[in-house]
């Protein structure tokens, strides 16, 4: 098997070979009409919502070439699921990535496993000539991130990284009202995501070493004797995700670094504690994070899992006004609120409709993607997007892990002790 980080091949020596075999594959370029040739690595609950909507993006274009996972239930669920939407098609399964990738006729791939894979997949991908969606995170450690992003960038292939909200317009019309200045300078912007449900907690017990290829699921990672907690339950370990600041943060990480403009963090401090959810986990289930920019602003990420209402939020904190997205409100930000000081709430786009101005619906993001396979222009988040929120996440990771302030050493793409 591959060896996970490095598959196949040793990615220190980029350039001209590299650059050269991206480019293989059955073809370089998708017409807009044409079929696409599509494989799904990653057959849980977002490998199949996604297809599902690059389905919707391209009716009676996808031609379903394969369905990879390590779990023949998740691959034999999924095909199974999709069989009545696409009559006639019978797409190979498979437990290995390089074996889907390997498949004529296949031109993209929706990479859908846990954080872990993402980068030695994405690369593995893009050495075989395929275009790529990529969930967020697009790591759980930077070292695959920067070689996942020298890559793509020596390449021509397709890469949308999967933080959707750079889709969605009521964001895009937000990050132009903040560019505009409305809101004056931007001196801190607070996010965060909370809930009181264990969405991760899968039962497991019908999970048979037998039915899972184990070897390739821990990828790089020491080896382990078979455990199916922490296959179906992996978002509780580090070994497999930068914790809450990657798993939930990034989605909101990755609009702050949108808005601002400012992709880096040039430090981070965190706290973060198991103080509800004693389930064996290594993560926590309560934390927070503070990242300073150059630009000279903070940002704040706070998350728990023990108490809800389910809420996630960016605010916008300018001299002049602050804007709120759980209601899209820009209110004046004085001390004593002037008489004439009006509330302003920012109009949803005329071309959006109500699904779509829905933070955590994918859809306009998969359909970008997939008219960018044909058009070949960069996508919304390209890997230069997914780049940077993987450098605010493992900054927060190593904050938190160490108790210490961390530094983002940005000529050598190193995280420090600052």
């Amino acid at each position: 098997m591959p060896d996970g980080s490095l598959p196949r091949r040793d990615f220190l020596g980029l350039g001209v070979g590299l650059a050269t075999a991206a480019l293989a594959g059955p073809r370089a370029t998708l017409g807009a009409n044409e079929r696409i040739g599509l494989g799904v690595i990653g057959c849980g609950v977002r490998g199949t919502y996604i297809l599902g909507e690059a389905l919707a993006a391209a009716p009676g274009r996808i031609q379903l070439v394969g369905l990879c996972d390590v779990w023949s239930q998740a691959r034999e669920k999924l095909a199974a699921s999709v069989a009545d939407k696409l009559p006639g098609q019978k797409p190979r399964l498979v437990a290995r990535y390089d074996d889907l990738l390997a498949t004529p006729g296949l031109d993209a791939v929706i990479i859908a496993t846990p954080d872990h894979a993402h980068c030695a997949v994405l690369m593995a991908a893009v050495q075989a000539g395929k275009d790529a969606y990529v969930e967020k995170p697009l790591t759980a450690r930077l070292e695959d991130a920067i070689k996942a992003q020298d890559l793509v960038k020596a390449s021509n292939r397709i890469v949308q990284v999967g933080t959707q909200r750079r889709s969605v317009p009521r964001f895009q019309a937000a990050k132009e009202y903040v560019k505009s200045g409305a809101l004056g300078d931007i001196c801190k912007i607070e996010t965060a995501w909370n809930r009181n449900v264990a969405s991760w907690a899968r039962p497991f017990d019908m999970c048979k070493e037998s039915e899972v290829d184990w070897e390739q699921y821990q990828m790089y990672l020491p080896k382990r004797a078979w455990d199916p907690m922490r296959y179906r339950r992996w978002q509780c370990f580090y070994d497999y995700t930068t914790g809450l600041v990657g798993l939930l943060g990034s989605h909101m990480i990755d609009v702050a670094l949108w808005f601002m403009e400012d992709p880096f963090p040039s430090s981070a401090v965190a706290l973060g504690r198991t103080l509800t959810w004693k389930d064996g986990r290594d993560i926590s289930d309560t934390a927070e994070y503070v990242f300073e920019f150059p630009k000279g602003w903070m940002l704040t990420f706070s998350s728990r899992l023990g108490s809800g209402p389910e809420s996630d939020f960016e605010v916008f904190y300018g001299k002049t006004r602050t804007l709120d997205s759980r209601d899209w409100t820009s209110r004046a930000a004085d001390n004593t609120r002037p008489q004439d000081a009006k509330d302003f709430v920012l109009p949803a786009p005329p071309k959006a409709s109500a699904g779509s101005l829905t933070a955590g619906d994918a859809g306009p993001h998969v359909a970008n993607w997939i008219e960018c396979l044909a058009s070949r222009k960069q996508p919304n988040a390209p890997i230069d997007v997914g780049y940077a929120h993987a450098v605010a996440c493992c900054l927060g990771r190593e904050a938190e892990r160490t108790g210490r302030r961390m530094r983002y050493d940005v000529a050598n793409r190193k995280i420090v002790e600052a």
